[in-house]
């Protein structure tokens, strides 16, 4: 197996801590206001993605993906930034085709992620 085939086996994590606590030099409430800020606006984030994937709209697709992309890189939500790109990309170059399954793919690693973040919140 090659190094490049072993690194695209390697999911990337739901959630770097430690590095969105770097990227805000430590300050854990900003940490917690952000989240709560992520938790909050992230769902219609996603609403408006997946309707634009149902609709075909690519134009809409990549502007969603591309919010969304922003969004998880603020936090560090590492997976569903790469997930975002990957739809960004294939809205950009009209592969239709391979939006409609990510919708499965972005709801189930939103929630990993709402779980992984409600759960550092509560702690």
């Amino acid at each position: 197996m090659t190094d490049t085939k072993k690194r695209k086996d390697i999911k990337p994590p739901v959630f770097d801590y430690a590095d969105f606590l770097e990227r805000i030099d430590g300050d854990v409430d900003l940490l917690k206001e952000v989240i709560e800020i992520f938790l909050e606006d992230t769902p219609r984030l996603l609403a408006d993605l997946f309707a634009a994937i149902r609709r075909g709209d690519a134009g809409a697709v990549e502007r969603a993906a591309h919010t969304l992309k922003g969004a998880t890189a603020n936090i560090s939500a590492k997976r569903l930034y790469a997930l975002s790109h990957q739809v960004q990309q294939a809205a950009k170059n009209g592969d239709a085709a391979s939006l409609e399954p990510r919708i499965h793919q972005f709801a189930e690693n939103f929630d990993k992620l709402t779980r992984e973040l409600k759960k550092y919140l509560a702690s």
